[in-house]
């Protein structure tokens, strides 16, 4: 957004961004920061959303770091993937605590509720697809790439084969993209068809990915 990235860096406990050609890096948030992990941006309101797992918390702050505020910190164990929806006003994450889940909550934290529950294990990634409100998630722990509606119902397993560890995940278009740890490869898959391919393998020390449509930005 207005020509920055912005990523979560967990061993020097900040969230920072630069340009999008690396140039220009500086910190945007460094205190009380622990595990940052999850991160999304609100490009209508232009706000910065992360999750955090160390201090369990979800926070909110403006994309040069001001006006921060934590917006949820109960009933958290693992916080990790968030995805926003500022067109319907709305969070999701995941938290591979004891009890998985994914939830749901306005963007100012209010009217949380569980949208999953049961046979979770670590949902790693988490992607939304606006045009047809549907949610993807992909889940380390069962090896799945499972798909519901935007309001929890109509849940069904996309992919569940040969996914040794999810952990990158997005959407771009038709296809879900992620990265897996074991395999060291970029994958994907066709939403609809559930057709899949390796795009690359065997890259070291792969970690998260992100898609973006420059030329798509809704609202």
């Amino acid at each position: 957004l207005e020509g920055y990235i912005y990523w979560t860096d967990d061993e020097v406990r900040a969230i920072r961004r630069s340009f999008i050609d690396g140039s220009g890096s500086q910190f945007v948030v460094t205190a009380q920061i622990a595990h940052p992990d999850g991160i999304a941006v609100d490009w209508v309101a232009r706000n910065l959303y992360w999750t955090d797992t160390g201090t369990d918390r979800i926070e909110v702050t403006r994309l040069n770091g001001t006006m921060r505020k934590i917006l949820i910190s109960e009933d958290l164990e693992e916080p990790r993937a968030i995805v926003l929806d500022p067109m319907a006003g709305y969070m999701y994450w995941t938290d591979w605590g004891e009890i998985p889940k994914i939830e749901r909550a306005a963007l100012d934290g209010s009217d949380r509720i569980v949208l999953v529950n049961t046979s979770l294990g670590w949902p790693n990634g988490l992607a939304l697809d606006y045009a047809e409100s549907k949610i993807y998630w992909g889940d380390a722990k069962t090896d799945k790439i499972e798909v519901m509606n935007a309001d929890g119902t109509g849940r069904r397993v996309l992919v569940e084969d040969k996914l040794p560890h999810i952990f990158g995940f997005t959407l771009l278009g038709d296809y879900i993209y992620w990265t897996d740890w074991q395999r060291r490869s970029i994958e994907r898959v066709h939403k609809r068809t559930a057709e899949r391919e390796i795009i690359i393998d065997q890259l070291p020390d792969l970690m998260g990915l992100k898609a973006t449509n420059v030329h798509q930005i809704i609202g």
